[in-house]
């Protein structure tokens, strides 16, 4: 009897442990909550076999699809944050009270990789060209930064993780007021309310900061709105945080969010399956006027406000921003939604549109010392280069010089800056109508450094088209 026991013990161990690849014939795991794209099924090949690593690839495959995948993986995170103290994935940081925060604010949450001086030069002087730009054609422009969620509220992030005692938003929200930059002031603002405007078990805002920000904005605006501050609603468990999902993904626990009585009035005029589609317009003939939104995911529970508010609305979350729709709508605002984690988007995703042209300028001496890249992309020419660390001070501003060889006329741009691995190297780009360009012949393409001593022609190409 004692061997039968061992033997059934062996059995339903081994059957435990076969079951996850053997069920992949029947209830593989094919679809994921977490914020990862599934491995796909490597391919054989004989000749190359140890150079494509194809038992290491095959593992990462059984990894992603193995039978019953999401409620092994509930289980073996529930032990691990309430028994272990720790997560299964380093996608979320479990906190006290059942708080759960997203691992890539922790950078910010502990001030650390703080932007260079570059690099917050480059910040404002891109936005500064956005919102020149903007209001050049007729649009007011507003900027939106909502906080990190540990920004807000570290009561319950993990002891050992400390705060620091600076951070980039906290930098860049100082500057904006100093250099005339048109932010809502979200940050400061949120800081003071007394409610709590996050989810516990999700990254985003809550309704009610959605609301919050919604009016923030609209005061801005001064435009006239509706306020949902003496609105009635009821708090209903309709909530599932994407946090959660990462963690549980077959143990979501539904939040409380605010659901307000007052029933929206605009419609969808394209077709979308939800707040997260990358294009939604929207129309409203109760209202006038019109808002143009470059938005990320915290758009999707502010939508529903502004949405209401306007005659129509456009909001996208395609990236880089395509600046050319503000010609094309000509809204009365523009507004960028940027959520603080991401505050890097604005010298790595570099907006399409024609930077100002600027008066001619005139070189002190030439000291070409770095490579300047140019393609067609669309309808424009789009220029590219870096100017290493050693040849640009801080606030060095860039500029490139389009000279038409056949004519010798010259128009000089300025140029948005970008960043790469070197931090404060001096990165550039920016796109040219191809209206703008001669139609025939070659160009000359001077790349300038311009510092506050003199002007200098650091990269030089020719071109023809």
């Amino acid at each position: 009897m004692k061997r039968e026991k061992y033997i059934l013990f062996i059995l339903v161990v081994w059957s435990i442990l076969i079951l996850p690849f053997a069920g992949m014939a029947f209830w593989a795991t094919n679809e994921t909550s977490e914020n990862k794209e599934l491995a796909a099924f490597p391919k054989f090949d004989t000749e190359n076999l140890l150079e494509q690593k194809y038992l290491h690839e095959l593992g990462v495959y059984f990894e992603d699809h193995f039978a019953f995948r999401p409620y092994l993986v509930t289980a073996n995170a529930f032990v691990h944050s309430h028994l272990l103290k720790s997560s299964t994935t380093n996608q979320v940081i479990p906190g006290t009270d059942d708080w759960l925060y997203f691992h890539g604010t922790l950078s910010d949450y502990q001030g650390k990789n703080l932007f260079t001086e570059r690099e917050n030069f480059a910040i404002l002087h891109n936005l500064h060209l956005i919102q020149q730009y903007v209001q050049a054609q007729g649009s007011q422009f507003f900027l939106m930064i909502p906080p990190n969620k540990n920004t807000l509220y570290d009561e319950n992030m993990p002891y050992y993780l400390k705060k620091g005692e600076d951070s980039n938003l906290k930098r860049l929200t100082k500057r904006f007021q100093e250099e005339g930059i048109a932010d809502v002031g979200l940050y400061e603002r949120f800081a003071k309310e007394p409610d709590t405007l996050y989810f516990k078990r999700d990254s985003h805002w809550t309704a009610k900061g959605a609301r919050l920000g919604y009016e923030l904005l609209m005061e801005k605006t001064g435009l006239p709105f509706a306020s949902y501050a003496h609105t009635p609603y009821t708090m209903e468990p309709v909530h599932e945080g994407d946090l959660d999902k990462m963690l549980y993904p077959k143990a979501v626990q539904k939040e409380a969010d605010a659901v307000y009585e007052k029933e929206p009035t605009f419609t969808y005029v394209n077709a979308v399956e939800n707040n997260m589609a990358e294009w939604i317009e929207t129309e409203n003939t109760n209202k006038t006027g019109s808002i143009l939104m470059y938005r990320d995911s915290f758009g999707e529970s502010l939508i529903p406000f502004v949405a209401d508010a306007f005659g129509k609305g456009y909001f996208t979350r395609l990236v880089p921003y395509n600046l050319l729709q503000v010609e094309q709508y000509q809204p009365d605002i523009v507004v960028i939604e940027k959520v603080e984690r991401n505050l890097d988007d604005f010298i790595t995703d570099i907006p399409i549109v024609e930077p100002p042209q600027t008066e001619n300028i005139q070189t002190a001496k030439e000291a070409v010392c770095a490579e300047v890249s140019a393609e067609k992309a669309g309808s424009f020419l789009k220029i590219t280069g870096e100017l290493a660390q050693a040849n640009i001070q801080p606030d060095t501003e860039i500029y490139v010089a389009i000279t038409d060889l056949q004519t010798n006329t010259t128009k000089t741009y300025e140029t948005f800056y970008t960043t790469s691995q070197h931090r404060d190297a001096g990165g550039y780009q920016l796109y040219i109508r191809g209206s703008s360009l001669p139609s025939t012949g070659t160009i000359r393409c001077d790349v300038l450094a311009v510092d506050k001593e003199y002007a200098r022609i650091i990269a030089k190409t020719e071109m023809t088209f």
